[in-house]
């Protein structure tokens, strides 16, 4: 598969059958619009829900109803 990607990202037409149909590879530019295109929603409502993701991350670890990655890595190699 990464040598497909590869090929697709180099300008090659690549197209995988599944199915009976057509797949075809091919990059796409990332934009700062993708949040609108997938979810609907504005780079201001974007950045107000990444907000509140942080602001409710850091409530769940200050309350202890989580842990950070860094702590629970560190339990599940003790497991």
């Amino acid at each position: 598969m990464t040598r497909l990607l590869d090929q697709a990202i180099a300008g090659h037409s690549i197209g995988i059958t599944h199915k009976g149909r057509i797949i075809k590879l091919q990059p796409v530019p990332v934009t700062e619009d993708w949040a609108t295109a997938e979810y609907g929603l504005t780079s201001e409502e974007l950045d107000r829900a990444a907000e509140n993701l942080l602001k409710t991350g850091e409530k769940l670890l200050r309350t202890g109803k989580t842990v950070s990655w860094n702590n629970f890595k560190k339990n599940q190699t003790r497991s």
